[in-house]
C-alpha cells in the first residue's frame, strides 16, 4: 500500500470484520469511503474473498450484506446493492470443503454441541459432531472470529452429520447516511485519542531505555 493510502486509512477508516459467505471465513479489515452504496475494505487477505460478504462495522449490531465488485492493492470495493434473483431462477451454490471449529446451541434447549463445519455455501453448511440428535431443529452456530451467533435450522441429520440452513444476521436496512458515517469516524477518532492517553510512556535512565 502506498504512503498516501496509509495516511488515508489512518485518518478515515472504520474497523470492520469481514465474513466471506461462501466459506464462512472471517478476518479483520479497515473500511474506507463508507456511503450507503458501499465502501473499500483494506486488508492483506482481500484476495481470498469470493463474491458475497457480510461486514460487521464497528458500532453495528449485525452484518451489512455486500458484493465484491473490484480489487486493488490489498483493497476490495464492496457494493451494498443487493442483486435480486429473477423469479423462478435458481442458482446452484458451490459447496466448498472447510474445517471450521464450531459450537452449536439449541434455541429451545440448553444443550450445547462442539463440532466442526466440513463444507459450506452461502446459505448452508454441513456439521460433524457427536450427539447431534439431541439438538432441536432450530439452532445457533458460533464460529471463530465472529462475535455474532448465526441462526440456523437443521434440515437433515445422519451418522454424526447434519445439513444446516443458515440465516445470516444481516441489518435489514443499514443506516449509512453521511451523518451516520461521520459519527462512526468521530467515535474511532475518540477511541484513538483515549488509547494514546493511556499508552505507557517509556522510562529513560542514564543507562538507556
Amino acid at each position: 500500500m502506498s504512503n498516501v493510502n496509509e495516511v488515508k486509512v489512518a485518518d478515515s477508516c472504520v474497523p470492520a470484520l469481514v465474513v466471506d459467505l461462501a466459506d464462512m471465513s472471517c478476518f479483520e479489515a479497515s473500511a474506507l469511503d463508507l456511503t450507503d452504496k458501499g465502501c473499500w475494505i483494506v486488508s492483506d487477505k482481500v484476495d481470498l474473498l469470493k463474491e458475497e460478504v457480510g461486514l460487521r462495522l464497528n458500532g453495528y449490531d449485525k452484518l451489512v450484506r455486500g458484493t465484491v465488485i473490484a480489487y486493488g492493492d490489498n483493497e476490495a470495493r464492496i457494493s451494498f446493492s443487493v442483486v435480486n434473483t429473477e423469479p423462478g431462477e435458481k442458482r446452484r451454490e458451490i459447496r466448498r470443503p472447510v474445517w471450521i471449529s464450531t459450537v452449536v446451541y439449541g434455541k429451545t434447549s440448553p444443550f450445547i454441541v462442539k463440532g466442526r463445519i466440513v463444507d459450506a455455501s452461502k446459505s448452508g453448511c454441513r456439521l460433524e459432531a457427536a450427539k447431534l440428535d439431541r439438538l432441536p431443529q432450530d439452532i445457533e452456530i458460533s464460529i471463530p472470529g465472529l462475535d455474532l451467533p448465526i441462526a440456523a435450522k437443521i434440515v437433515w441429520r445422519k451418522d454424526g452429520q447434519a445439513g444446516v440452513q443458515l440465516n445470516w444476521p444481516f441489518e435489514p436496512e443499514p443506516d449509512l447516511t453521511p451523518e451516520a458515517v461521520a459519527l462512526l469516524l468521530d467515535r474511532e477518532a475518540e477511541k484513538k485519542k483515549e488509547a494514546e492517553k493511556i499508552k505507557p510512556k517509556k522510562r529513560i535512565s542514564a543507562f538507556g531505555t
